[in-house]
C-alpha cells in the first residue's frame, strides 16, 4: 500500500496543494494529513498514519520537513520506518528512500546541514540582538494590541480602586503582563 502523508504548520496555509501535486504523481491507497507545527511529531494524522502502515508498505511526502522539523524526531522516525520495513520516499529529492542505504546517507547529510544552518541562523540572529541591545535599539518581543487594550482596561479598573492584580484578573491579562506594560510605559501606578 502506498500512502501520501501532507502537512502544513497552520490552518491557514494551504495543505490541499502538497496532496493534489502528489496524487498528480504517485498512485495513492490513503492520504493522511495535518495542518499542525512539524515541533512536534504528535499529531493526529501522522500518529494514525504511523498505526496504520505495515512491511511492504510506503509513505510519500513532498519534502523531509513535513515529517518532522527536527534532527532527531526525523532520523528517530526514520529508523522506527525501517525497523518496520515500510519505506518513505520523498518527493523532492527524487522520489528518493530515505529508508535505503543511498537514502539514509542523503539524509544524514541532509539533516547535518539544516542543523549546522538552524544554529548558523541562531548566531547570526544573537549577534545582530546584542548589536542592537548595545545601541539601545532593542526592545525584545512587542506587545500585541489586544495586550495593550487589555492592559489599558485593567489600569482603568485600578483608577477605580481595584487592586493591580485584581484588575489585572478583571481585565484578562496576567499580572506579570500589566506590570510589564506599566514599567516600560513608565506609568506611576
Amino acid at each position: 500500500m502506498q500512502y501520501i502523508y501532507a502537512r502544513t504548520s497552520t490552518k491557514e496555509q494551504n495543505v490541499q496543494q502538497q496532496i493534489d501535486y502528489l496524487e498528480t504523481k504517485y498512485k495513492t491507497d490513503k492520504v493522511f494529513s495535518d495542518q499542525l507545527s512539524g515541533k512536534t511529531t504528535d499529531r493526529p494524522s501522522f500518529n494514525e498514519l504511523v498505526a496504520t502502515v505495515k512491511s511492504g508498505d510506503t509513505i510519500i511526502c513532498q519534502d523531509l520537513s513535513r515529517l518532522a522539523r527536527d534532527t532527531q524526531s526525523l532520523l528517530s522516525f526514520v529508523e522506527d520506518m525501517t525497523n518496520k520495513n515500510v519505506a518513505i520516499q520523498i518527493d523532492d529529492l527524487g522520489s528518493t528512500d530515505i529508508t535505503s542505504a543511498t537514502g539514509k546517507m542523503v539524509l544524514t547529510t541532509l539533516a547535518a546541514v539544516a542543523t549546522m544552518q538552524r544554529e548558523q541562523m541562531i548566531e547570526k540572529q544573537q549577534i545582530g540582538i546584542l548589536r542592537a541591545k548595545a545601541e539601545g535599539k532593542f526592545k525584545g518581543k512587542q506587545q500585541s494590541q489586544k495586550t495593550i487594550d487589555a492592559c489599558i482596561k485593567a489600569l482603568g479598573y485600578v483608577e477605580k480602586g481595584l487592586s493591580k492584580e485584581a484588575a489585572a484578573k478583571a481585565a484578562g491579562v496576567g499580572k506579570a503582563t500589566l506590570y510589564r506594560y506599566i514599567k516600560e510605559s513608565d506609568l506611576a501606578v
